[in-house]
């Protein structure tokens, strides 16, 4: 009974030993870190290395698609923001031309083609989620001013 429990302490010791001292793990546990202080992008590499090391570490995958989530969804609402922007200058002017109408366009049909996709993928938080859904909205009723001006055109 002692040795098979002395078996059962040691193997229990060395399997505690290789996680934490293993290259791959060691990267992992510092990619949450970096995750948990929401930096992002170093956490996606840090977790990608672990993963060059041992593709099969379950806790490096988790954190790279977490943070590969967190990226997305950054980029995603800093490019609409952008955007955004550049729709509300063209807007202010009293008169548009024909090439800011189709820019005013391309940049609607570009966000919606990401739009549809962004959730597939990704999944935000609540507060990311109604920043989302509010500039969803606002390129809706965008969309339904653009319709109404091509009717009073034609």
């Amino acid at each position: 009974m002692k040795k098979w429990l002395f078996f059962v302490v040691c193997s229990l010791i060395l399997i505690w030993a290789y996680f934490q001292f293993s290259p791959s793990y060691s990267l992992s546990r510092k990619a949450k870190e970096e995750f948990a202080k929401g930096n992002y992008q170093e956490s996606y590499h840090l977790a990608n290395l672990a993963l060059e090391k041992n593709l099969y570490n379950k806790a490096a995958f988790s954190v790279a698609n977490q943070s590969k989530q967190r990226l997305n969804i950054q980029n995603f609402l800093n490019k609409t923001k952008e955007n955004y922007n550049i729709l509300i200058q063209i807007l202010q002017k009293p008169k548009l031309s024909p090439q800011e109408f189709l820019q005013i366009q391309w940049i609607y049909e570009a966000f919606i083609r990401e739009y549809q996709t962004l959730f597939f993928f990704n999944h935000p938080t609540k507060q990311e989620k109604e920043e989302i859904e509010s500039y969803a909205q606002w390129f809706k009723q965008l969309k339904l001013k653009i319709d109404s001006a091509k009717e009073i055109k034609h």
